[in-house]
């Protein structure tokens, strides 16, 4: 049955998603622009106890914010469920929508995973006598977890079929950042804590436990420093917590539909024509060597 061919119904589920959908708006754009106001206001030439006063409270307003979202979250959630009970349609269209949320990481998600922690190598060598500071450190620097570091396990999470990931019970979604700044890791522009950093990824856990422990894999990297740095356990079961921070859109809209064929076709394009990873040919030439042959010569039997 068509969703346009459907029966009449109730829309009074209507109005209240609306008010909802539009206050959650407003305070996820209030959210990023406080979170704006701590990045860009000059501090410089105040004094440290205001400094930290400030600090303290735009902290503060930030997480009462964060606490709105989630709650208006969990409102619209329970109203988009009691309006997909309606017909077999919305019940559908109910589905979609929940699949997307998992996608964009705005629900927790629950099930069977793997956690990755890295840490700082245990022992570090002292600093011998005719080495400067700055060579000692950049001797030293792979005996400390950067932002590089877990990067990589987040991209080899991902290439091993992680569907929701989370460090350090920040949930990664497409426009996280993740940033080290002196010993604290931020992500999403939030402060966490440093080593260890605990990476949760949702899964088959076997499948991605395998992909980290393949020879010369990630875990051999770490194992040639210090051992200690990477661990990696399967679980049964893992619950990841949604994104919270703000989620506007500036600059990016949907595009037309001439556009996005252009766009798909460019896409499939550039995948057909992906030189070989081993030969470094492309199709396209693989091909023609080996079903053209050269032209014989006029009056050449």
């Amino acid at each position: 049955m068509s969703i346009f061919s459907a029966p009449p119904r109730s829309d009074a589920w209507i109005p209240p998603v609306a008010v909802l959908s539009a206050i959650f708006g407003v305070l996820a754009a209030a959210s990023l622009r406080t979170q704006d106001q701590i990045r860009g206001e000059g501090l410089l030439g105040t004094r440290p106890q205001q400094v930290f006063s400030a600090y303290n409270e735009v902290r503060s307003t930030v997480s009462d914010q964060k606490k709105k979202i989630a709650d208006l979250q969990s409102s619209l959630s329970k109203y988009q469920e009691a309006a997909a009970k309606e017909t077999d349609n919305e019940k559908l269209l109910y589905a979609d929508l929940q699949k997307l949320q998992v996608m964009s990481g705005i629900v927790a998600v629950s099930g069977p995973g793997v956690t990755v922690t890295l840490r700082d190598a245990r022992k570090v060598p002292p600093k011998p006598s005719d080495m400067s500071e700055q060579e000692y450190i950049q001797w030293t620097n792979g005996y400390h977890i950067h932002d590089a570091d877990i990067q990589t396990v987040v991209n080899e999470l991902r290439a091993a079929g992680a569907e929701a990931i989370s460090i350090n019970d920040q949930r990664v979604v497409s426009s996280t950042a993740i940033r080290c700044v002196g010993p604290v890791v931020q992500v999403n522009a939030v402060p966490t804590s440093g080593s260890p950093v605990e990476i949760k990824a949702i899964g088959d856990p076997e499948a991605i436990f395998s992909g980290f422990i393949m020879p010369g894999g990630v875990k051999d990297q770490y194992a040639m420093t210090d051992p200690a740095m990477f661990a990696i356990v399967k679980s049964k079961r893992l619950t990841l917590p949604a994104y919270s921070g703000a989620t506007p859109l500036r600059f990016a809209e949907i595009a037309t539909e001439k556009k996005a064929e252009q766009a798909q076709r460019d896409s499939e394009t550039a995948t057909d024509t992906a030189p070989d990873p081993l030969t470094g040919d492309t199709p396209t030439n693989s091909a023609t060597t080996k079903s053209e042959s050269p032209r014989p010569a006029k009056g050449t039997p």
